[in-house]
């Protein structure tokens, strides 16, 4: 699933905030069933994705679904498929049962509509329990990141605040720890309330990307521009990082591997940092 550093949720029964979604220039747009969705609601919110899922659209489609431990979870996961969606988010997950069950889920309803694309399975993370089971939880091929739901996780908690305390600040790195450790890509951070807000926003984003994030969930389409110039790698950052890649180069065809870039000690690791600061430029640039 192709993603990128704005994850932005909209309800899937909203048709005109779905549709600005879709059309907006966010990432990943994420429609939801779940927490923006009421539960006398659930049906046409299913029922809409069909006719959503036919629209244009620039970014990567995602479908929030409900936990697994519901009733809902089994329609939605069929609805999502049916929609062709990219991925399907997986609201407060928390054992490796969960995870198993409807990765199993997924591959029965893939075969019945004849898709041979895995749909991705995001895991979002927003109790305790799911903090503490992230690293022994044995991830299959369709999970390649999780998410932070930071809102659910200080709830769960009884925290105070909801970003940028030290609890929620905590947690944030240990998924980020954690996800390296099992060999997950980067995190999706979680999102900031204050949906106009656009300099908080920007903070927010540049603390999750300073943390390990690669993303942040966004929930109004305001949120779009601060994380992404949040996620996009200053142009001095990449002077300096060409500059140390074409330098190491020169000096690994004299046989050195540590030299000096403008005053600076260069070797090995701070080559492979310069190497992913490109990546992400690029990407940003795509």
């Amino acid at each position: 699933m192709r993603t990128g550093p704005v994850w932005l949720f909209a309800p899937a029964n909203a048709a005109r905030k779905a549709q600005g979604a879709l059309a907006s220039l966010a990432d990943v747009v994420v429609l939801d069933l779940e927490d923006a969705v009421a539960v006398s609601e659930k049906d046409a919110a299913r029922a809409a994705l069909a006719e959503l899922a036919l629209r244009p659209r620039r970014g990567t489609l995602c479908v929030r679904v409900n936990a697994a431990g519901t009733t809902l979870c089994l329609r939605d996961l069929e609805a999502a498929v049916r929609a062709g969606a990219d991925g399907v988010m997986l609201p407060k997950t928390e054992t490796a049962a969960e995870v198993g069950a409807v990765c199993w889920a997924l591959a029965q309803i893939e075969a019945a509509h004849g898709r041979t694309q895995p749909t991705a399975l995001v895991p979002l993370i927003e109790t305790a329990r799911g903090l503490s089971n992230l690293d022994r939880i044995d991830w299959v091929r369709r999970v390649r990141r999780v998410a932070f739901g930071s809102v659910d996780y200080a709830l769960d908690l009884q925290l105070s605040g909801t970003a940028g305390t030290e609890a929620v600040t905590a947690a944030e790195f240990a998924i980020v720890r954690a996800s390296r450790a099992i060999g997950l890509d980067g995190p999706i951070g979680g999102v900031t309330l204050e949906a106009r807000d656009a300099a908080l926003c920007a903070r927010d984003a540049r603390r999750a990307r300073e943390l390990g994030f690669d993303g942040k969930l966004a929930i109004h389409p305001a949120q779009i521009e601060p994380i992404q110039a949040a996620f996009r790698p200053a142009a001095e950052d990449v002077a300096w990082a060409s500059e140390v890649v074409e330098a190491f180069a020169a000096a690994e065809k004299l046989g050195s591997a540590a030299i000096l870039v403008r005053g600076r000690l260069v070797d090995y690791p701070v080559l492979a940092q310069a190497e992913r600061l490109l990546a992400r430029a690029g990407n940003a640039a795509r």
